[in-house]
């Protein structure tokens, strides 16, 4: 997770405030954790799919909304940079998206243009 804790603070003048157009552009090998596979979520005004590393600690505290959206908190960057206290709150269709424990492969690591 040093991809994440080493990454500078999110500021205007290094990230937008949103960006349409933001997909994956970076990945990152994990080994034996939890994640999100999800087949469409939105951050900041963009639409994508991926398996992003959960924060289980922060993600408890979110419920299922009941318009069929989740919200899950997820160690990913946006546009390299990273919030203050936690990962990024990523909104996620619940229908086809599965959560997998004692995973390894690949995770999104970073969403931007």
């Amino acid at each position: 997770m040093l991809f994440f804790t080493s990454a500078p603070l999110m500021s205007s003048s290094l990230a937008p405030d949103t960006e349409p157009l933001a997909k994956p552009t970076s990945w990152q090998t994990v080994s034996n954790a939890t994640v999100l596979k999800i087949l469409k979520g939105t951050y900041r005004n963009a639409v994508f799919d991926g398996v992003f590393l959960v924060d289980e600690v922060e993600t408890a505290k979110h419920k299922d909304s009941k318009d069929g959206w989740s919200v899950a908190i997820v160690y990913c960057l946006w546009f390299g940079t990273r919030l203050k206290t936690r990962g990024i709150e990523l909104k996620y269709q619940a229908d086809g998206s599965e959560l997998i424990a004692n995973y390894t492969g690949e995770v999104v690591s970073n969403l931007s243009t």
